[in-house]
C-alpha cells in the first residue's frame, strides 16, 4: 500500500509538472522557430528591396556579391535570387532546391505576391531546413523572389538543450516533492495502517498486543480508535474464558475426586458399585477432552526446545505394552538420534496418546504403525491401524467436535480426542488431516520445527504448558479391572491439566 501510494502521488506530481513544462517547452521551440524566421524573412527582404531597385538589370554582379557575403558569414544560409518564371538567378550556375520539402511552394506564393508562410515549432526530432521567401517587387509589380533555405540544426540544439535542462530539473523537482513531501505524507496516512494490520495479526494468532497508537488522518485515528475498543473486548472475552474454565476445574476437580474415592470405598463391599464408577471415570475424562477444547487457541500457549524423537520413543514404550507386539514405529535415523523443535511441550504427547487410545479401542488386536518423518522445516507425525477403518467420506468428518459413528456408540469415549489433535496441531502452525486406508484409518500430523506466531518461549519443563507428570489414579482411573479399562487409564496418564492437581492431592493423601 505504501509503494501504491507514493506511486500514484509521485504520478499525480509527474502529471502537473509535464502540464506545465510541456507548455514550456513547447511555447520555446515555437517563438525560437519565430525568431529565426523574423531575422531571415528581414534579410530576404533587404534583398528584395535591393533586387527591386532601378539599375539591378545594368549591374546584377553587385546583388550577386552581397548574396555571396551573407552565405559565407551566416554558413547556415542558401540565398537564391529567383525571376518571374522562378529561375535562378544568383548566385550563378546554382539550381532551385527542389527536394527540400517547402520550396516549391514558398517559391510559388512569392512569385504571386503572398508573403511567407509561419514556421513550425523548432522540435529536435524535425531536421527539415527552414524556407523563406518574399517577392521583388517596383511599381506593383512582381519581377522575382528570393529565396532563403535555412539549416536548423543550431537552433534545434538550442531546443534539446533546453528540454534536458527541463526535464532534468523536473526530476529534481520530483525527487525534493517526494522526498519533503510525499514520502512523509504517505508514511503519515499508511503508518497506522499497517500497524493496525499487524495488531490484527497478532490478535488472530492469539498473541496479545497493547494498544495501537491513535496518529494519522481522522478516519484512520477513528478507525484506530474502534480497533483497539474491539481487542480490548476480544481479549476479555478471552480471559473471562480462561477464568472461567479454570474456575469450573476447581470447582469440579475436589467434588468428582472425593466422590471417586467414596465409590471406590464402597465398590470394595458392594461390587454393583461397580458401573458407578466407571460412568465417574468417564465423567472425569470428558471433564479434561471439554477443558483441553476450550484451552486450544488460547493466549498462553508457550513453545520451548524439545526432542520430538524422544518424546516419541518414550510414548512407544509405554503405549507397546497394551498392543501386544502389534504397536510398529518407524522413526528418523538410528536409536537415541534427535529431532529438535520449538513446540509446547506437552504437545506431541498429546497428540500421540489420543491417536494411540483411538487406536486401541476401534481397532484392538489390530497392528498400528507410528512414523516421524522430516520434511524440510516441518516433520510428519503418522499414525496408522489396520483395522475396519471407515469410509473416506466418514473421514472426512471425525475431526468435528462429539462426531461419533453410529457403530461406535457402545465404545467409550467422548468424540473430542480427534478434535483436540486438529485444533492443537492448528495452534501449533502445522495441520492434520484424517485419511481412510486401506485397510484401516491414517491420522497425518504435520508440525512446524519452529516456533509457531502466537507462541512465547519458556525453558524446557517450565509451566507454560500447564501440565504434570501424575499417577494413574489422579484423573480417576483404576489400577485394576479389564484391558479396556487400563488401555483408558494408560491414555490418561501421561499429561494431567490443571484441573486435576488438587484431585491428585487429595488422593495422595489417603494412599
Amino acid at each position: 500500500m505504501r509503494r501504491r501510494l507514493l506511486a500514484l502521488s509521485l504520478s499525480v506530481t509527474l502529471a502537473v509538472l509535464a502540464a506545465l513544462v510541456v507548455p514550456l517547452v513547447a511555447a520555446y521551440a515555437e517563438e525560437r522557430a519565430v525568431r529565426l524566421h523574423e531575422e531571415r524573412l528581414a534579410a530576404a527582404t533587404r534583398f528584395a528591396t535591393l533586387a527591386g531597385a532601378p539599375g539591378l538589370d545594368s549591374d546584377p554582379a553587385l546583388l550577386a556579391a552581397d548574396l555571396a557575403r551573407f552565405d559565407a558569414v551566416t554558413t547556415t544560409t542558401r540565398t537564391f535570387l529567383l525571376d518571374t518564371d522562378g529561375t535562378v538567378v544568383a548566385p550563378p550556375g546554382a539550381d532551385l532546391p527542389t527536394d527540400v520539402p517547402g520550396v516549391d511552394g514558398a517559391v510559388r506564393r512569392a512569385l504571386g505576391g503572398a508573403p511567407t508562410s509561419p514556421p513550425d515549432p523548432l522540435w529536435p526530432w524535425n531536421d527539415e531546413p527552414m524556407v523563406v521567401a518574399t517577392p521583388i517587387g517596383r511599381d506593383a509589380q512582381v519581377l522575382g523572389a528570393v529565396l532563403l533555405v535555412e539549416d536548423t540544426a543550431a537552433p534545434r540544439s538550442e531546443v534539446t538543450r533546453r528540454m534536458v535542462v527541463a526535464g532534468l530539473g523536473g526530476v529534481l523537482f520530483v525527487g525534493l516533492v517526494a522526498w519533503l513531501v510525499a514520502v512523509p505524507l504517505v508514511g503519515w496516512v499508511v503508518r497506522p495502517v499497517e500497524d493496525l494490520e499487524e495488531r490484527a495479526r497478532d490478535l488472530a494468532r492469539g498473541r496479545t498486543a497493547p494498544a495501537g497508537r491513535i496518529e494519522g488522518p481522522p478516519e484512520l485515528r477513528r478507525l484506530v480508535q474502534s480497533f483497539n475498543d474491539m481487542a480490548a473486548s476480544v481479549e476479555h472475552s478471552q480471559r473471562q474464558q480462561r477464568e472461567l474454565v479454570a474456575d469450573v476445574s476447581h470447582q469440579l476437580a475436589n467434588p468428582l475426586t472425593a466422590l471417586r474415592l467414596r465409590l471406590e470405598a464402597i465398590s470394595a463391599r458392594d461390587p454393583e458399585v461397580e458401573p458407578v464408577l466407571a460412568e465417574t471415570d468417564r465423567l472425569a475424562r470428558a471433564l479434561e477432552s471439554v477443558i483441553e477444547v476450550s484451552r486450544a487457541g488460547g493466549f498462553d500457549r508457550v513453545a520451548v526446545q524439545v526432542d520430538l524423537a524422544a518424546q516419541v520413543r518414550e510414548r512407544i514404550e509405554l503405549w507397546a505394552p497394551l498392543f501386544e507386539g502389534h504397536l510398529h514405529a518407524d522413526l528418523p535415523g538410528d536409536a537415541g538420534e534427535p529431532l529438535p523443535a520449538v513446540l509446547e511441550e506437552d504437545l506431541v504427547t498429546t497428540v500421540l496418546d489420543v491417536l494411540l487410545d483411538n487406536a486401541l479401542k476401534y481397532a484392538p488386536g489390530a497392528a498400528v504403525d507410528v512414523a516421524l518423518t522430516r520434511r524440510g522445516d516441518r516433520v510428519e507425525l503418522s499414525v496408522r491401524d489396520h483395522g475396519p477403518g471407515v469410509a473416506a467420506d466418514e473421514a472426512a468428518t471425525l475431526g468435528a467436535r462429539f462426531r461419533r459413528l453410529e457403530r461406535h456408540a457402545d465404545v467409550e469415549g467422548t468424540g473430542l480426542g480427534l478434535a483436540i489433535v486438529l485444533l492443537r496441531a492448528q495452534d501449533a502452525g502445522g495441520h492434520a488431516r484424517v485419511e481412510a486406508a486401506d485397510p484401516g484409518l491414517r491420522v497425518r500430523v504435520t508440525l512446524p520445527t519452529g516456533p509457531a506466531p502466537g507462541t512465547s518461549a519458556a525453558t524446557p519443563g517450565g509451566s507454560g504448558t500447564g501440565c504434570v507428570k501424575m499417577p494413574a489414579a489422579a484423573v480417576g482411573c483404576r489400577t485394576s479391572g479389564t484391558a479396556r479399562a487400563s488401555a483408558s487409564c494408560r491414555s490418561n496418564t501421561t499429561e494431567v491439566k490443571p484441573w486435576a492437581r488438587s484431585s491428585a492431592s487429595a488422593f495422595s493423601a489417603t494412599r
